[in-house]
């Protein structure tokens, strides 16, 4: 399919552009949009614009139109004056572009589809054994569009029943999608941001996943409960600056724990730990640190990781 050439999404050149860290001024519903291979589109009421759960640069012509952009995407998105006829693009580097999918959406002044309000919570915590997965929609069947810890706060923004369960549309600044209220226990606020975000999925007989790590806002430092399956390894990405000090704990219920600490530049800062050792140390290049922890037992196997930089 052509790049997106539709009239009302491609505004000229004279309109004056902004670019904003999110669109909460914009006359555009909440939506949730599925793009092309396996892109989730999100934004909620409190004008989080964001692309799989990580949030998007946006540039706003006037309070129909905006353009979201992530990892190098651009996503128009629009709707008529009265807010109706919400239409998401998606043109990725290149001449192949199109629509996406809307599979949710709410109003200009709220969500519709939701009947959360005073009779519900203002905020939940996350109770679950590893992650919760927020979805797309509410539905078990809808793409993961992240992963939050238990003991995460999250912004309620509305419930509705689905399948036969109650689900509710929750936010927490990283993450804002739908989960089950089975996993949800109603709590006070502020809400905490997501401490790992999951960023690729790995694959083969050494299949891994990579997450970047998060503080809180205001914090040097976080810690939360994972786990993972026999033979499996997980990643961790921690930005930091040449000086800065690192400090890793892997705390197992179990053996075959270990963990490997890797540079930016791939090469090795800490070689093969058993879990029973931490880290403390001055870090001497900047960028994206890799913590790697292993499972090198039979079973699977629950753990909790603390992380600190200085």
């Amino acid at each position: 399919m052509s790049k997106m050439t539709q009239s009302r999404l491609l505004p000229s050149l004279a309109i004056f552009a902004a670019t904003f860290g999110s669109a909460a001024y914009a006359e555009i519903p909440p939506f949730t949009a599925q793009c092309p291979t396996g892109i989730t589109v999100t934004w909620d009421p409190a004008g989080n614009v964001r692309v799989n759960g990580t949030p998007a640069s946006v540039r706003m012509y006037n309070r129909n139109y905006f353009e979201a952009t992530a990892g190098g995407i651009d996503f128009p998105i629009s709707t008529d004056e009265d807010g109706s006829n919400l239409l998401v693009g998606y043109n990725p580097p290149g001449n192949a572009g199109g629509f996406c999918t809307i599979v949710s959406q709410g109003s200009a002044s709220g969500p519709s589809d939701t009947t959360a309000g005073a009779d519900g919570p203002d905020f939940f915590s996350i109770s679950v054994n590893g992650r919760l997965n927020v979805r797309s929609s509410p539905s078990s069947s809808a793409s993961v569009v992240g992963k939050l810890p238990s003991g995460t706060v999250v912004q309620n923004l509305g419930c509705r029943q689905s399948e036969g369960r109650t689900w509710c549309h929750i936010a927490d600044g990283d993450a804002s999608g739908w989960a089950a209220a089975d996993f949800l226990s109603e709590t006070s606020g502020p809400v905490r941001g997501a401490r790992a975000t999951p960023v690729v999925q790995g694959g083969g007989m050494a299949s891994h996943t990579v997450e970047r790590v998060k503080f809180p806002r205001g914090a040097s430092g976080t810690e939360f409960t994972d786990s993972l399956d026999p033979g499996t390894s997980r990643r961790y990405l921690l930005r930091a600056r040449n000086g800065q000090f690192l400090y890793f704990r892997l705390a197992a219920n179990g053996t075959g724990m270990t963990y490997v600490i890797y540079n930016p530049d791939g090469s090795v800062l800490l070689d093969e730990m058993s879990s029973n050792q931490e880290y403390r140390g001055q870090l001497w290049q900047s960028g994206d640190h890799i913590i790697e922890v292993y499972n090198t037992s039979n079973g699977a196997q629950s753990y909790n990781v603390i992380f600190g930089i200085n």
